[in-house]
């Protein structure tokens, strides 16, 4: 019947059916010609461009599968999944090169087009780069400046793995870790902390941390250099009273979860290693100088709890002309995603009644692009790469 259809009066929508009929005998070659007559019937529509793909695909033809699915997403950037079967095609066809710059160029003219993002990061090796010609040029040796580490934790076995994950991390590197275990709020320990604290450089943690990278003394003090404040994630608009709230494409920086026995890596744009002109940041790592803490100061008054003192404190330090920054490269893993509870609810209309700007509009979309790798040599393998695709400013 959809032959006849065909001959009476070329319909595109009888070649296709046609083209699905042979796809499901398996005949692939068949399945092909009548596809190619659909697309021709009627080129506009970018289903029958996914359906050649898919076949070129099944058919072995992986050079055709990756021209198909390129033309495709070129054309119709928003096609969804077909990104992801494009990483597919592109790691098929030995074109991974090519697929990593249309995916780059997608999402930088549409940077609410969270699937091109996600087809970037799993196009990302998360292996070592061994090939010294493709590495950037070192870095200049950081002077080893102390840093201090302040944390408000109640729970030994926690602040035992933090710590010594932090000592690894500094090994060379003159440090002290001041612990503040009765805490009424993290705006009061941290105040405590920050008046002990020694260091040049402070760095407030929570207890649940882990850092990865094994020079990461060197990774902060490098991002230090161009900004005041330096965190791991945050946002470019302050709009509501958690940095998320932004949405795309206002949110920066990058994060590593547990996955099971492995890493769960979590970007939220393109901007890295370092994204600037931050407005608010997570509270789950933020560095400075130590006179910088001194000088902003946690509000223990307005913030007596363990929600909303990070944007208060953060936003006013942008309030105050500071330079705010988020690092991608930092190998900062967090072992809890947080909630929003009725505390956190509480905390935010303090929040809001306090800095008016955090009662504006939510974005219209709030979300990140992730990847899970077995081990943490992949996951700062992947972090490391990721930082060498992106278009910092």
């Amino acid at each position: 019947m959809a032959e006849e259809i065909w001959h009476l009066a070329p319909d595109a929508r009888a070649a296709g059916l046609l083209a699905l009929i042979e796809l499901d005998a398996k005949r692939f070659d068949e399945a092909m010609v009548w596809n190619d007559r659909a697309h021709g019937a009627d080129p506009g529509d970018a289903r029958y461009v996914l359906q050649g793909a898919r076949l070129a695909g099944l058919k072995g033809d992986r050079a055709g599968a990756f021209d198909r699915f390129a033309a495709l997403l070129r054309a119709a950037p928003q096609s969804g999944t077909a990104w992801l079967e494009f990483v597919g095609a592109a790691n098929a066809s030995g074109r991974a090169a090519e697929a990593i710059a249309l995916c780059a160029a997608a999402f930088d003219a549409d940077p609410t087009l969270a699937v091109a993002l996600q087809a970037l990061l799993n196009l990302t090796r998360d292996a070592a780069i061994v090939d010294a010609s493709s590495l950037p040029a070192p870095a200049a040796v950081q002077q080893h400046r102390p840093i201090s580490i302040v944390t408000c934790s109640n729970d030994d076995s926690r602040y035992a793995a933090m710590a010594a994950s932090y000592a690894r991390a500094l090994a060379g590197w003159p440090h002290e870790i001041v612990r503040i275990a009765d805490a009424s709020s993290l705006a009061e320990g941290y105040t405590r902390g920050m008046t002990r604290a020694t260091g040049e450089i402070v760095v407030f943690t929570h207890d649940d941390v882990e850092i990865l990278a094994s020079d990461f003394g060197d990774r902060v003090l490098r991002r230090l250099s161009t900004c005041d404040m330096l965190g791991v994630a945050g946002a470019t608009r302050a709009t509501g009273p958690a940095w998320p709230f932004a949405g795309w494409p206002y949110l920066h920086g990058a994060v590593i979860y547990p996955d099971g026995p492995g890493y769960r890596v979590t970007a939220y744009s393109r901007t890295v290693p370092i994204a600037h002109d931050i407005r608010v940041m997570d509270g789950v790592f933020l560095a400075m100088r130590r006179d910088i803490a001194l000088r902003i100061g946690w509000d223990a008054e307005a913030c007596d709890g363990f929600h909303g003192y990070d944007v208060d404190f953060t936003l006013r330090a942008a309030q105050a002309g500071l330079r705010l920054a988020v690092a991608s490269d930092l190998g900062v893993v967090h072992r809890s995603y947080g909630s929003f509870d009725e505390r956190w609810e509480a905390s935010a209309r303090k929040l809001v009644a306090r800095h008016p700007e955090l009662g504006g509009e939510r974005g219209a979309e709030t979300g990140f692009v992730a990847r899970s790798v077995p081990d943490a040599a992949h996951a700062m393998a992947l972090v490391d790469n990721w930082a060498r695709m992106g278009c910092a400013r």
